[in-house]
C-alpha cells in the first residue's frame, strides 16, 4: 500500500494545477512500489548505506546461448538470464584465424596384417616424409642390409610403399607412421649395431631434448634402476649394463616448432614448472621495485655472505675472506684470492712466465732444476711424419688389426732347403714335401747319385715344371734363372721330382733351395 499522502492540499492555494501535480507524483511513486516495497527499500537491495553498488549480479556460459548475466536473487536457477554475447560471436566468422597451433608430429598411421609371403605394403608418402615402421610393435631399421626399404613410387598405386627384405610372418601387424617434417626443427635418428660389448652411445642433445631409445626395436626405460641414463653434458646415452655385439641401438628425437598464438595464459612446460605450477623466473619481465620485500627476505644477507670478484689494477678495499681479485696491473693478468690476511695467487707455483713475440709456438715446461716454469721449443726431430708411413726410409703403417699389411712385408721372409734321398731311383714321380698356407719360391737345386745315372725334372702336384737335368755321381748344382713359384695359401700343393732314363741310379739326392715369400 502507498505510504506517501498529500496531507494538506488546501494549503497550496486555489490553483487546481498544484493539486494535480501532487496527485500525479503520488500515483508515480505508488506505481514504483513492488512487492509492498517502497522505492527506497528497493534501492536498498542494490546499494549499500554509502550509496555504493552491491546488487547481486551473476554470469554464466550457456552451451547453446553463450555468455549470459542476471541481476537479483532468484529461487529458480534457470530464470532471469540475459544473453550478453553468443558463442558464434566469440568464435568469430567461419574461416577466421584466431590462433595457430601445431599440427601433430606423428600422423597417417596405417596398420596392416601381413598375408602369406607378403613383403610389400602400400603406403603413400612423399620424399620429405620420414617414416617409422613397426612389426608387432617392434621398431624396424631402414636399409637394404637391415629390415626394409621404402619408395615414393612403389605399391599398387605407385604412390609409395614399404618393402621388407624378407617376408613378414603371416598375421603379424605392420604399423607405419609419418613424421611431419614441416612441423619440426629436427627429426634425428641414429642406429648403431654393436661390434663388441658397448655401454656408451654418442648422440647430440641437451637437457630439454625428449628421446626415445630402442634396443633391437624394443623401447627402453630411462633411469638408474631401469635400462639407461642420459648425459646431455657429454652427448652420451649410457646403458646401465653393457650391450653385447650384434645388437641394434636406435635413438630418436623429434621436436615440434609450430608457433602457437593464443589469447590468455598458456600453461605448458616451456613456461611453467609442471611439478609446482609456478611460472619460470626467466619467462617473466619484472620492473624495478615490482617484487615485494617479503618475497626477497634474507636475500641481501645471503648475497653478503657470497664471495665477490673485483677486476682492476688496485687491490679491493675491506675484502672478505674468499673474495677474488682479477689483478690487471700484471701482464699477463693474475687471478688472486683473499685468505683473510693477504691476497694470494690462485696457483703461485704455476704462474706463467712473461711471454713475448719470439715465444710464439713454444710450450710451457718445468726448468732443469724443477723450480719454475719456462718456455721451450718443441723438439720434433725424433718424430716420424704421418706421410712417412709406408714410405721409403720411413716407418711401416699398421692395418685395422694393428698388424703390418702384406704390401709392406719383404718379398722373402725366410729361406730353407728341402732334401730327399732315394736309395734306388727308378723311373717315376717322387714327392719331397706337401705345403699348405704358405707361398714359396724354388730358386736352385742340387742333384747327385753315389753311382749310376738318371734324368730329373721338378714336379708340382705330380706335373713336371721347368727343365730336365742329368744326374750322375758328380754333383750338379743349378741356379734357376726363373724361380718356380708355389702358392699354397688356399689349397695345398705337393713338391717333388720326376725320374726318367734311370740306369742303376743309387742314392739319388735331391736338394731344393727355397725362399718363403710374404704372400
Amino acid at each position: 500500500m502507498a505510504r506517501i499522502r498529500q496531507q494538506y492540499p488546501q494549503n497550496y492555494g486555489s490553483s487546481g494545477n498544484i493539486n494535480t501535480e501532487f496527485e500525479t507524483l503520488i500515483r508515480y511513486l505508488n506505481a514504483a512500489e513492488l512487492g509492498d516495497n517502497t522505492v527506497g527499500e528497493l534501492l536498498g537491495k542494490i546499494f549499500d548505506a554509502d550509496g555504493n553498488w552491491s546488487g547481486p549480479v551473476e554470469f554464466r556460459k550457456d552451451s547453446s546461448a553463450g555468455i549470459q548475466y542476471r541481476i537479483g536473487t532468484y529461487s529458480d536457477a534457470s530464470l532471469g538470464w540475459q544473453t550478453l554475447v553468443t558463442l558464434d560471436e566469440i568464435r568469430g566468422a567461419a574461416g577466421q584465424q584466431s590462433s595457430e597451433i601445431g599440427a601433430p608430429i606423428f600422423y597417417a598411421r596405417q596398420d596392416s596384417a601381413a598375408t602369406s609371403g607378403q613383403t610389400e605394403f602400400d603406403y603413400a608418402f612423399v620424399a620429405t616424409d620420414e617414416l617409422l615402421v613397426y612389426v608387432n610393435g617392434v621398431l624396424q631399421q631402414e636399409g637394404a642390409l637391415n629390415d626394409y626399404t621404402k619408395s615414393t613410387t612403389g605399391g599398387s598405386t605407385s604412390n609409395g610403399s614399404v618393402t621388407f627384405n624378407s617376408a613378414v610372418t603371416t598375421g603379424q601387424v605392420v604399423s607405419i607412421f609419418k613424421v611431419r617434417a614441416t612441423s619440426i626443427t629436427g627429426y634425428t635418428r641414429s642406429d648403431t649395431v654393436t661390434t663388441a660389448t658397448q655401454i656408451n652411445f654418442p648422440f647430440t642433445f641437451d637437457v630439454n631434448t625428449k628421446l626415445q631409445v630402442y634396443k633391437n626395436g624394443i623401447l627402453q626405460r630411462e633411469g638408474g634402476t631401469f635400462d639407461y641414463t642420459s648425459i646431455p653434458a657429454q652427448n652420451v646415452i649410457q646403458f646401465n649394463t653393457g650391450v653385447p655385439a650384434g645388437n641394434t641401438i636406435s635413438i630418436i628425437t623429434v621436436e615440434n616448432t609450430s608457433v602457437q598464438a593464443v589469447t590468455g595464459l598458456m600453461f605448458e612446460e616451456a613456461f611453467v614448472n609442471t611439478a609446482t605450477g609456478l611460472i619460470e623466473f626467466d619467462k617473466i619481465g619484472i620492473a624495478d621495485a615490482d617484487i615485494a620485500q617479503a618475497k626477497v627476505s634474507g636475500l641481501v644477507s645471503g648475497l653478503a655472505e657470497k664471495a665477490k670478484i673485483t677486476v682492476g689494477s688496485n687491490s679491493p678495499t675491506t675484502p672478505a675472506t674468499g673474495d677474488i681479485w682479477h689483478d690487471t696491473s700484471i701482464q699477463p693478468n693474475q687471478l688472486k684470492f683473499y685468505d683473510g690476511t693477504q691476497w694470494l695467487k690462485t696457483s703461485p707455483e704455476s704462474s706463467l712466465p712473461t711471454f713475448s713475440t719470439p715465444d710464439a709456438g713454444k710450450y710451457v715446461k718445468v726448468n732443469g732444476t724443477g723450480t719454475a716454469l719456462e718456455y721451450g721449443t718443441i723438439d720434433l726431430t725424433s718424430v716420424i711424419a704421418t706421410n712417412q708411413k709406408g714410405a721409403a726410409s720411413g716407418v711401416a703403417s699398421l692395418d685395422s688389426n694393428g698388424r703390418l699389411p702384406t704390401s709392406q712385408l719383404p718379398e722373402t721372409l725366410a729361406s730353407d732347403s728341402y732334401y730327399h734321398i732315394e736309395a734306388t731311383a727308378s723311373n717315376g714321380t717322387y714327392v719331397i714335401k706337401r705345403i699348405f698356407k704358405q707361398a714359396i719360391s724354388i730358386d736352385a737345386l742340387s742333384l747327385m747319385t753315389t753311382s749310376g745315372t738318371c734324368n730329373v725334372q721338378l714336379a708340382v702336384d705330380g706335373t713336371g715344371v721347368g727343365s730336365t737335368y742329368s744326374v750322375s755321381s758328380t754333383p750338379n748344382e743349378i741356379a734357376l734363372g726363373t724361380p718356380i713359384q708355389v702358392i699354397a695359401n688356399t689349397a695345398s700343393h705337393s713338391i717333388g721330382f720326376i725320374v726318367t732314363s734311370a740306369s742303376s741310379a743309387a742314392n739319388l739326392e735331391v736338394t731344393l733351395a727355397i725362399a718363403i715369400a710374404s704372400d
